[in-house]
């Protein structure tokens, strides 16, 4: 039970401003022994914050990462995501049920181990995965699970906060022959937790040409070198830095690493196998948009990467490279760590920010935009971990390097994230333009054991389906719009001919129904119906008419929603329509046989989901 006296120790680790609360509970909850948080100490948190306990509750409950009943000292959490599904997930579902014996939501009787189901863990190159606490394990098979588990049943030292020693940033990159590498140029080459390492190879050189011209001059260099965000949105970065409304008020430069879009993992190698190029991009960000504090939002699930970040940070600090006239200028500049708890939505910018000041991830209304009233009500630039790392290359080789490759209206590299059923799965670094015939020939090295490509979902849960006659259509963030799909954080999630589109499309609904954050209604309401017609299909309970259903409603939900998660169902449904839509009425058929459908539905659909 946890005292008193530790509450109060926490909060004073910590300081008890609202914008801490989740780093506090989250401390607590790992005080527990059984990663829970006891209302009692809820309601003790609440009146030391000065927070109404409704407040306090309300916040635990919408963060799936906190729980509010006792749990155990090992939380199995085993993802049910499209990758991890496409790889196998109900037969390790079904395994650690039969070595634990015990069903979700459960607790082994000795209280070690309590079981899950979650999200995307961002490994998705070694789906299918799961996390015990805040360890990640993948590429798991029923003997794997039966040596995992029996190892924390052993060792009575582990915690779970290993940091997943078994997923290495490097080696999830693939062979470099044939890409075209920049980003992930060091990742490998320098340990991340040297400064030295970094600044011997050039690191903090942007900085410094940064500091030797005036804001506006970074500005434009970033506007001419056609920088496009790299976190799904694809929006000019340079524009976006100049959005930023002037003034001497406080202003922020906030990093989204809050990676949660199924099937992306390229943000977790870059911040674990190079963080202080973030920390360099943030401050060019800074001094270009008169910014002296960042933040970088990272994901809960992501330890390994916070622990690399905030070691950078001592380390910059240390060497004089944030704080006080950075690099002798009369420049200020300090980077802190804001951790996530588990919410696809805080994705977007403003519910990325909300949770930031200790609230509900829930998306504002815009305008106003971050620019103009961000982070505590103060202007703030919000990019990806992807984007603010492409920068200080850009000011060290200029505009015109960066646009040597890539496209007209999409410069550069872009890097992309490949599962599913490839021989080879991982990260490569291609140039804007690349087709999705050379990412799986070449660099997945064609689809496992041979068999027939049916189709790819690019750009994750919220992306479009791509079919064979897209193969050598150029993946680009405008040529993709133009085909109706998307190329959004980078997935590139491979099916071969054994997928059932129907129970593919079942769990890509179910993702968003999980992730709604209830705050609008066309989302709560639309996500729910979603996924209960796609269930019906899948139980071959469904009419033809109910695909029509399906477009509609999902239409009806991108016209009215308040944010890109209500608005993104429509897409794809309406490509996975357009290629299979003689699957989908096959569904609409009761004799119809389905065994993925039946596996599914029997194993993964029930009880407390």
């Amino acid at each position: 039970m946890i005292t008193a006296q530790q509450i109060k120790d926490v909060l004073e680790t910590y300081g008890n401003a609202r914008e801490n609360l989740l780093v506090i509970l989250r401390e607590l909850e790992n005080m527990s022994g059984m990663n829970y948080l006891d209302k009692s100490v809820l309601i003790q948190v609440a009146e030391l914050m000065n927070l109404p306990p409704s407040a306090i509750a309300g916040f635990v409950e919408f963060y799936t990462m906190f729980r509010s009943k006792p749990r155990a000292r090992h939380v199995i959490r085993i993802c049910k995501s499209t990758p991890c599904h496409t790889m196998g997930a109900i037969s390790v579902f079904d395994s650690v049920k039969q070595v634990l014996g015990i069903q979700e939501g459960e607790a082994t009787p000795d209280g070690l181990f309590y079981l899950e189901r979650c999200e995307c863990l961002g490994v998705c190159s070694v789906a299918p995965a799961m996390m015990v606490n805040y360890d990640l394990h993948g590429l798991l098979t029923h003997e794997k699970i039966v040596s995992i588990l029996s190892s924390y049943r052993n060792n009575p030292v582990a915690d779970g906060w290993g940091s997943g020693e078994e997923i290495d940033a490097a080696q999830t990159i693939l062979p470099r022959t044939g890409q075209t590498i920049r980003l992930l140029e060091n990742i490998g080459k320098i340990d991340p937790e040297r400064i030295e390492d970094y600044t011997n190879s050039g690191g903090y050189r942007g900085i410094r040409k940064a500091l030797s011209v005036s804001p506006a001059d970074v500005v434009s260099v970033v506007k001419d070198s056609g920088l496009r965000g790299r976190g799904g949105a694809g929006f000019p970065a340079g524009l976006k830095w100049s959005f930023v409304v002037k003034g001497d008020m406080q202003k922020y430069v906030i990093c989204n690493a809050d990676e949660g879009e199924p099937g992306t993992f390229k943000d977790r190698i870059l911040m674990e196998g190079n963080p202080h190029l973030l920390l360099e991009g943030m401050m060019i960000c800074g001094y270009a948009t008169n910014a002296t504090i960042g933040y970088i939002y990272v994901r809960g699930e992501y330890r390994r990467s916070i622990d690399r970040l905030q070691m950078a940070i001592e380390q910059a600090r240390a060497s004089g490279f944030l704080g006080r006239r950075i690099f002798g200028s009369g420049f200020d500049f300090d980077v802190f760590i804001k951790e996530g708890g588990g919410a696809y939505v805080c994705g977007e910018e403003t519910s990325l920010i909300n949770s930031m000041e200790g609230f509900r991830g829930y998306p504002r209304y815009k305008p106003p935009f971050p620019g103009q009233a961000g982070f505590n009500n103060n202007p703030s630039t919000v990019n990806n971990v992807e984007t603010l790392m492409s920068v200080p290359m850009i000011m060290n080789r200029g505009a015109l390097w960066f646009k040597e490759v890539g496209t007209v209206t999409c410069a550069g590299t872009k890097l992309f994230c490949l599962s599913g059923k490839l021989n080879r799965t991982g990260l490569v670094e291609l140039p804007m333009g690349v087709t999705l015939r050379e990412i799986i020939d070449v660099h997945g090295k064609g689809i496992l054991e041979g068999k027939a490509f049916k189709f790819a979902q690019i750009g994750g849960s919220a992306g479009g389906i791509v079919g064979q006659d897209m193969m050598d259509t150029p993946l680009d963030i405008d040529t993709l719009m133009r085909q109706g799909a998307t190329l959004g954080s980078g997935v590139i999630l491979v099916c071969d001919e054994t997928t059932c589109p129907v129970d593919f499309l079942l769990h890509t609904m179910s993702f968003f129904k999980h992730e709604s954050c209830g705050q609008c209604t066309p989302c709560r309401i639309g996500c729910a119906q979603l996924e209960k017609t796609t269930m019906n299909l899948a139980k071959r309970i469904a009419t033809v008419p109910d695909l029509t259903g399906l477009k509609t409603l999902a239409t009806l939900m991108k016209q009215t929603s308040l944010c890109a998660l209500g608005q993104s169902p429509i897409m794809p449904i309406e490509t996975m329509l357009k290629y299979f839509r003689k699957d989908f009425e096959n569904h609409c058929n009761p004799d119809y046989k389905c065994a993925a459908c039946d596996a599914s539905l029997s194993r993964f659909f029930t009880g407390t989901h």
